[in-house]
């Protein structure tokens, strides 16, 4: 009778003390980086929520540019000055690349930005931005200055205007889509003065 009993396999090697302890270490870090993301995307979330709140209550109240840019008002409770929100703070939370997701409320705000600066801006308004941020780094001071001469033509006042359209290139040297449209908006303005040079 043949003996048909396998020969005993060789079990596999416990893994080494150390790469287990590696990889546990890993795994831990990634779990670490993961929960801390998900808690500063909820703070970052829940921050642009009350930014949004307050730059809507602004808005609906008119004041365009408080709910542009934010704005501080006294807390006598506090005992100190307490940042309300504006649109622009909403959109610089998240303007980071590894921002991610990016929720909702960051293309409300932006829509927001556009027609503030397209549609609502008054002139009093620009010229405060104007005056309050010379000097300052603000993505938004070109657009502003160029809208205030759009609004200084809409108003009649064709000198100011032009002065501004002419300057755009000087202070803004690196902005070509504002430059550009501070050319045309120039282009249109003279023909209008020739059209009424003309007309006399």
């Amino acid at each position: 009778m043949v003996d048909e009993t396998l020969p005993p396999q060789p079990r596999p090697a416990p893994p080494a003390p150390g790469r287990s302890r590696t990889l546990i270490l890993v795994g831990g870090a990634v779990v670490l980086f993961i929960l801390s993301y998900v808690l500063a995307w909820g703070n970052a979330y829940r921050l642009s929520a009350g930014y949004l709140k307050d730059a809507d209550a602004s808005y609906a109240e008119g004041r365009y540019l408080d709910a542009l840019l934010g704005y501080q008002k006294f807390n006598p409770a506090r005992q100190r000055y307490v940042q309300h929100g504006g649109y622009i703070q909403v959109q610089r939370i998240w303007e980071n690349r590894y921002a991610w997701p990016k929720p909702d409320l960051v293309e409300r705000a932006q829509e927001r930005i556009n027609e503030i600066l397209e549609q609502r801006l008054s002139i009093a308004e620009a010229e405060q931005f104007i005056q309050e941020n010379i000097g300052r780094s603000n993505p938004y001071m070109g657009i502003i200055y160029l809208r205030l001469g759009e609004l200084y033509e809409a108003d009649g006042r064709l000198r100011d205007a032009e002065d501004v359209y002419t300057s755009v290139p000087d202070l803004f040297p690196d902005d070509q889509a504002l430059i550009e449209r501070a050319r045309r908006n120039l282009e249109r303005l003279q023909q209008q003065d020739s059209g009424s040079i003309l007309s006399l």
